[in-house]
């Protein structure tokens, strides 16, 4: 059975240790098993407080990031790749120390809009940082898990074939993808042939969110597609809904993610009606 999470961005703007353990009081009065914490600011994160609050309300913890221009590791700016191997590795201890076994998110290059296609030696870059991180991450029993994303937010992967091709070149290890709905809906030509694609065996995340990030069922997203490939491929990891609302997410990341209008103000419902979605799909 398929472990339930949610992110915590739909609940808080920030990663303090008040708004931590609020969230995770919601998260585990609505019924998830998971929530996702972003590392806005890991340096800030105070992780003896975190993994003992996610032990309090039985919660498990998966960890995201974003890399940003300064920490692009898929730059052929040297520098700013060696601050992007800085931060993932920093990402990583946070994420042992939360007591995560999960590490996912767009850490293969920045989360921004590029202004032209990924370069070789850029390419070239993110696989050699990733693999170290990759190394490290399996010696804890870390998966790292690749997110997929739209056109607008990478130039290094926006498909499922793309990043099979990635996940091919990083060689052996234990690299897993991470895929959405809401930018499989940009990119894909539908939802079950990037689901078959990646596999049970390297499928390590998946995310649900509605095409205009709103209330699940409320869009266009074919989730009935979804749910079915899902099945079909025996996928056993967890499921997070993400949503975000410009009312909630950090004001930096709000306008990364063009987040300038809010189709929902009040958040538990939100979750709710999510949970009960992700449920009644993925029943027999």
């Amino acid at each position: 059975m398929n472990k339930i999470g949610v992110h915590a961005l739909t609940f808080i703007g920030d990663i303090e240790n008040p708004s931590i353990e609020k969230c995770l009081s919601q998260v585990a009065k609505i019924g998830y098993d998971v929530m996702e914490l972003p590392l806005l600011n890991p340096d800030a994160l105070d992780t003896r407080f975190v993994s003992k609050a996610y032990e309090k309300f039985n919660i498990e913890p998966t960890v995201s990031l974003g890399l940003s221009y300064k920490t692009d590791i898929a730059s052929e700016d040297q520098d700013r790749v060696k601050l992007g191997r800085e931060l993932l590795f920093k990402a990583l201890e946070k994420t042992i120390d939360v007591g995560s076994s999960n590490l996912c998110g767009v850490i293969h290059s920045a989360l921004q809009k590029n202004d032209a296609p990924k370069t070789k030696l850029g390419y070239e870059n993110s696989l050699s940082v990733i693999r170290d991180l990759a190394k490290k991450a399996e010696q804890n029993n870390v998966t790292l898990s690749l997110e997929v994303v739209n056109r607008y937010e990478t130039n290094i992967m926006n498909t499922a074939e793309e990043a099979m091709n990635y996940i091919n070149d990083l060689g052996d290890t234990n690299v897993k993808v991470h895929l959405d709905t809401y930018h499989m809906n940009i990119e894909e030509n539908n939802y079950s042939e990037p689901i078959k694609k990646i596999g049970k065996d390297k499928l390590g995340m998946f995310h649900f969110g509605e095409n205009h990030r709103g209330y699940l069922g409320s869009g266009h997203i074919n989730f009935e597609e979804t749910f079915k490939s899902l099945k079909e491929i025996n996928y056993s990891g967890i499921i997070t809904f993400e949503s975000f609302s410009s009312e909630v997410v950090d004001p930096v990341l709000s306008n990364t993610l063009a987040v300038w209008r809010n189709l929902w103000s009040n958040s538990e419902d939100l979750a709710a009606e999510a949970l009960k979605f992700i449920k009644n799909g993925l029943r027999p």
